[in-house]
């Protein structure tokens, strides 16, 4: 029964964020049409998301590790669910402002729990394979939801505070399943025993962050792309549409294998065995394109996909290392330091990925490479003095 239960929590988790994930997507398309100001101010407004979300994400951290992780979830949930909807009945910038800001800060409550939670709910020997399922959810839900973002642009382009509304009808949806199907392996008084050990984390997880902010801020870079492929001018045609595809489908697939395969060989092996998989992506990336669509593409695509599948390493493995090292004591606190790190890469990701992109797609991909490069020495280096 224990097992059912814990199989059944595993698998809401995985539905939480890819729901919450294609709501977040959603908001994204949506913001920059909903308000009434230019495109400077719209991203301020933006940013206040991330920003919000890595001040706060530390603090919600050290809060699971001390009360209810359920509780925390359902507070971030129902917080999500209410702000989106408000958004729906203002336009004044200032309003927004607060209320996006404040959604930053429930993202983070409902992100920190369902980590720290999926860590609670399974063991080191099979914790990899489950956090690549998290990392597929993860990623596959905010592709979605750019996609479902631009329907509801469509379907609602006179009323676009419909497209909210609907939105917040998503993280309702899932708040609801969250009280049915949300357990607690670990309860807050078992976390609150006088005697219970608590880890010093700090030493173990340093080694990893280099490499983890360097994955992050090329995450953000990638956001661009769709802008700078339409700058560019580049015909998407039928070879490069099944070359994506291909490649998104190797991805997802990989973060599985590799996240099981990390329960059997080490964490660190495999996140830094990820991460020279994607510098290589990278590298060849930047400096066959765009010959490779018109010359030899099969030839390229056969290299670089391989390539791509074994970036899909690092986020599980990296999810997967927090977690173990972390002990149940203190695992909000570190999921809260991963947020952190995940915020502020982000924001450094955008930043960096508007400015390269000027330059030509190839820019986004060489400045990835200038970034990791140096993050895997690093963090390689650290390890092996752990």
């Amino acid at each position: 029964m224990a097992k059912k239960i814990g199989t059944r929590m595993i698998l809401y988790l995985y539905l939480a964020v890819f729901l919450t994930r294609i709501g977040f997507g959603s908001v994204t398309i949506l913001f920059p049409l909903y308000l009434p100001t230019g495109a400077f101010q719209v991203g301020l407004i933006l940013a206040l998301y991330p920003i919000a979300e890595a001040v706060s994400a530390m603090p919600v951290g050290r809060l699971a590790d001390r009360m209810s992780r359920k509780k925390l979830h359902l507070t971030g949930m129902t917080l999500i669910t209410v702000l989106t909807a408000a958004i729906g009945f203002t336009r004044n910038l200032l309003n927004v402002s607060v209320l996006h800001a404040l959604m930053g800060v429930s993202a983070a409550m409902a992100a920190v729990t369902s980590l720290t939670l999926l860590g609670d709910a399974t063991k080191q020997t099979n914790r990899g394979k489950k956090m690549g399922g998290f990392d597929l959810a993860n990623l596959g839900g905010y592709g979605l939801g750019f996609g479902v973002g631009s329907i509801l642009v469509t379907e609602f382009a006179s009323r676009l505070s419909y497209a909210f509304w609907v939105t917040s009808g998503i993280f309702l949806f899932t708040s609801i399943l969250a009280t049915k199907f949300l357990v607690e392996p670990v309860r807050s008084d078992e976390l609150n025993q006088p005697g219970i050990r608590r880890r010093r984390i700090g030493s173990k997880i340093r080694p990893v962050l280099p490499m983890w902010l360097g994955q992050t801020i090329i995450l953000g870079m990638y956001f661009l792309l769709p802008k700078a492929f339409k700058d560019a001018n580049i015909t998407i045609t039928g070879e490069l549409l099944i070359f994506l595809g291909a490649i998104g489908g190797l991805f997802a697939l990989g973060a599985i294998v590799f996240g099981h395969i990390s329960d059997k060989v080490g964490r660190t092996k495999i996140m830094v065995l990820g991460a020279i998989g994607e510098f290589g992506f990278l590298v060849l990336f930047g400096l066959s394109f765009p010959y490779f669509l018109t010359h030899n593409f099969l030839t390229y695509a056969l290299i670089l996909a391989p390539l791509f599948f074994l970036a899909s390493a690092i986020a599980p493995a990296i999810l997967s290392y927090v977690s173990d090292i972390s002990g149940k004591a203190r695992r909000g606190s570190a999921n809260g330091l991963y947020s952190v790190v995940l915020s502020i890469g982000m924001a450094i990701g955008n930043i960096l990925g508007g400015f390269v992109s000027e330059f030509g797609v190839q820019w986004i991909f060489f400045a990835g490479a200038g970034i990791l490069f140096p993050s895997i020495i690093v963090s390689s280096s650290l390890l092996r003095k752990k």
